[in-house]
C-alpha cells in the first residue's frame, strides 16, 4: 500500500517510516499546513491509507498557542479527511491517547466502550478528543474503514532508563505493533451486523503497555476478535515496577459514580445582567426584544451594532433587524474568536446568550462555531457565571447513511449527525466542547436548537407544507427568555428542540414545554394547510 502519514518526524512516526518502509511505500507528510486545501491534497494524493498522527503530534512554529493547537486539531483534520476521500483513501488510522480515562480511578477495567472524559483545561486533551469527534463524523457518512487507536504514553527504552515505573507507559515498539495491524484489520462487526466485510465505519482500541499494572487495562484490542494486540515491553526493570497499586478508596470500590462529577462547581446567582454574543443577527434581535424590559443587556457583535441598524439588511424576507437601545443597555464590538475580547465582554454579567454563527466560510466557521464557543465557555468559568444559553442548528434532519431525516419521533437528546456538513460540523464540534465545561463545572447550560425560522405574516406556504422543524422569530425570542430563567436544569447540560407545534410527527418541543415552561404562540398552520384555507394565527 501507499500509506501517508501525519506527524512522521514524531518518535512514533519515525518509528512508523522504519517499521512499514519495508513492505508498504510510506509518504510522510513535508513542511506545511494541513488546514491548507491544497497542502493536504497533496498530502494524501494516490494513498490507499492514511496514518492520522498530527492531533497528536501538531507541527506547529515555535510559540503557538492554544488557538493554533484547537484549530488544527480541527480544521486541520476536518480539511485532510475531505481530501483523503477525494483521493480515494478507504483506510484511516487515528491517533489517539489514552489520557481520555483519566478522571476515572485506576481500580476500574476501563475499555473501549467507555465515555471519554477529556479535561477541559488540557488542550492536547481537547485535540485529541475533537480530532476523534471529526473523523467519526466522517466514518458515518464516507467510505472510510476508521480505526482509532488511543495511545498510553509512548517511550521508548532510553527514555525510561533509571527513570521510576509509570503505568501509563507504551513502549513505542508496541505501538508500531498496533498500527501495524490496524492498517490491515477486518474488525468483526458486533451483531446484528452488515453481511460480509464492513466498507466503512468507526472502530477503537485501547493500547496500553504491559504489564499487570497498566494505568488502563487491556480489552478489546487483545485476542483475535480484536487487532490481536500483545505488548511486548513490561518494563519490570523500571524501579517501582513490580510494587502493586494503591488500594481504591471506599468510593472506588463501591463503584461512587459521584467520583465523576463536577471537579469544581460554579455556584448560580440571581441575573440582572446579561451579555449577548452574536447581538446583531435576527435571532439575537429576537430575544433582545423580549429580555429588554426586565434585564440590563450588554449586546456584543463584531461589527459595531449600530453599524449593522444603520445598514437595515435583513437577514431573510421578515427576519427581525437589531435595535440600538438606550441606556442601561449598552454595546461592545467583539470578535469570539479572541478570547480576551470575550473575557472582557463578560465582565461584571450573570448570565451568557451565545447566538453567533458563520456558515459558509472555511475558516471563519471553525473559529466562530467551535473556537468561538470554547472562549464563551472559558469566559463563563473565569467569572463565575453558570447560566449560558447556547444555541445552534439542530443536526438530528441528515438523510442517509446516517441521519434521521426518515424517521419519527426523534427526541431532542438523539445522538448528534453532522455528517462533514461544514455548519453542522463546526457547530457540533462547539456544541461538544459546551457539554465538556458544563460537565466539569457543574454550569447550568440550556442549549437551543433550531431549524427554520418564519415570520407568520411575511412566510408563504410551499410545496410540501412548511419543514418539520420550523418556528416564528418571536416564539424562539420566548424561548430565549425560558431557557435564561429556568431555575434549574436536569442536568448541566440539556438540549431543546425549539419548534412550532407541527403535524409531521418527527420532531417535539415536548421537553422544552416541560423543562423551560415555553410554549409558541404561532402554530403556522396556514403554512401546512392546503390551497391557503388557514391563516396566520391571532397572538
Amino acid at each position: 500500500m501507499k500509506v501517508a502519514l501525519t506527524g512522521g518526524h514524531s518518535p512514533l512516526g519515525v518509528a512508523l517510516r522504519a517499521a512499514l518502509g519495508g513492505t508498504h511505500e510510506v509518504a510522510v507528510a513535508g513542511a506545511g499546513d494541513l488546514r491548507d486545501e491544497e497542502f493536504a491534497k497533496g498530502v494524501v494524493d494516490g494513498a490507499d491509507a492514511l496514518i492520522h498522527l498530527a492531533p497528536l503530534y501538531p507541527d506547529l512554529p515555535a510559540g503557538a498557542g492554544e488557538r493554533e493547537a484547537l484549530d488544527g486539531a480541527t480544521r486541520g483534520t476536518y480539511v485532510l479527511l475531505h481530501a483523503a476521500v477525494a483521493s480515494g483513501v478507504r483506510r484511516v488510522v487515528l491517533g489517539s491517547s489514552l489520557d481520555l480515562f483519566e478522571r476515572y480511578p485506576a481500580s476500574w477495567a476501563v475499555g473501549e466502550a467507555w465515555q471519554p472524559l477529556p479535561d477541559v483545561t488540557d488542550v492536547s486533551q481537547l485535540t485529541a478528543f475533537l480530532a476523534e469527534e471529526s473523523v467519526k463524523q466522517f466514518a458515518r457518512i464516507e467510505p472510510l474503514m476508521v480505526v482509532c487507536l488511543r495511545f498510553g504514553h509512548i517511550v521508548d527504552g532510553e527514555g525510561t532508563a533509571g527513570q521510576r515505573y509509570d503505568p501509563r507507559w507504551l513502549h513505542v515498539e508496541d505501538a508500531v505493533q498496533a498500527v501495524t495491524k490496524a492498517l490491515t484489520v477486518t474488525p468483526e462487526a458486533r451483531p446484528p451486523g452488515t453481511t460480509g466485510e464492513p466498507r466503512q465505519g468507526w472502530w477503537v482500541y485501547h493500547i496500553p503497555g504491559g504489564g499487570p499494572h497498566t494505568r488502563v487495562p487491556l480489552a478489546q484490542a487483545g485476542g483475535d476478535a480484536g487487532l490481536g494486540y500483545a505488548p511486548g515491553h513490561t518494563f519490570t526493570d523500571s524501579p517501582g515496577a513490580a510494587e502493586p497499586p494503591p488500594s481504591p478508596s471506599v468510593a472506588e470500590a463501591a463503584g461512587d459514580l459521584a467520583i465523576l462529577g463536577p471537579g469544581r462547581r460554579i455556584p448560580s446567582r440571581p441575573i440582572r445582567n446579561v451579555v449577548v454574543f452574536g447581538a446583531g443577527g435576527p435571532l439575537a434581535a429576537a430575544t433582545a426584544r423580549v429580555l429588554a424590559p426586565s434585564y440590563r443587556l450588554r449586546l456584543t457583535d463584531l461589527r459595531p451594532i449600530a453599524e449593522i441598524v444603520a445598514e437595515g439588511k435583513a437577514q431573510s424576507e421578515g427576519a427581525p433587524l437589531p435595535e440600538v437601545l438606550g441606556p442601561p443597555h449598552e454595546t461592545m464590538p467583539v470578535d469570539v474568536t479572541d478570547p480576551e475580547q470575550v473575557l472582557r465582554a463578560c465582565e461584571g454579567m450573570d448570565a451568557i446568550i451565545n447566538c453567533t454563527v458563520v456558515r459558509p466560510h472555511p475558516v471563519n466557521a471553525f473559529l466562530v462555531n467551535f473556537l468561538g464557543a470554547y472562549h464563551v465557555m472559558r469566559a463563563a468559568v473565569a467569572h463565575g457565571i453558570r447560566r449560558v444559553v447556547h444555541t445552534g442548528p439542530q443536526l438530528v434532519t441528515n438523510d442517509r447513511p446516517a441521519g434521521y431525516w426518515w424517521d419519527f419521533d426523534v427526541p431532542d437528546d438523539a445522538p448528534p449527525r453532522s455528517g462533514t456538513w461544514l455548519y453542522g460540523h463546526t457547530k457540533y464540534l462547539g456544541q461538544e466542547t459546551v457539554r465538556l465545561f458544563a460537565e466539569q463545572y457543574d454550569l447550568q447550560v440550556p442549549v437551543l436548537l433550531y431549524s427554520s425560522f418564519v415570520n407568520p405574516q411575511t412566510a408563504k406556504p410551499q410545496a410540501g407544507g412548511v419543514f418539520a422543524m420550523s418556528v416564528s422569530w418571536e416564539d424562539a425570542g420566548h424561548a430565549m427568555r425560558r431557557a435564561l430563567e429556568t431555575p434549574e436544569l436536569p442536568s448541566p447540560f440539556e438540549i431543546f428542540h425549539i419548534l412550532a407545534d407541527l403535524p409531521h410527527g418527527k420532531y417535539s418541543n415536548a421537553k422544552a414545554r416541560r423543562v423551560l415552561g415555553w410554549q409558541p404562540r404561532d402554530n403556522l398552520a396556514h403554512l401546512w394547510a392546503r390551497r391557503g384555507q388557514a391563516r396566520p394565527s391571532p397572538r
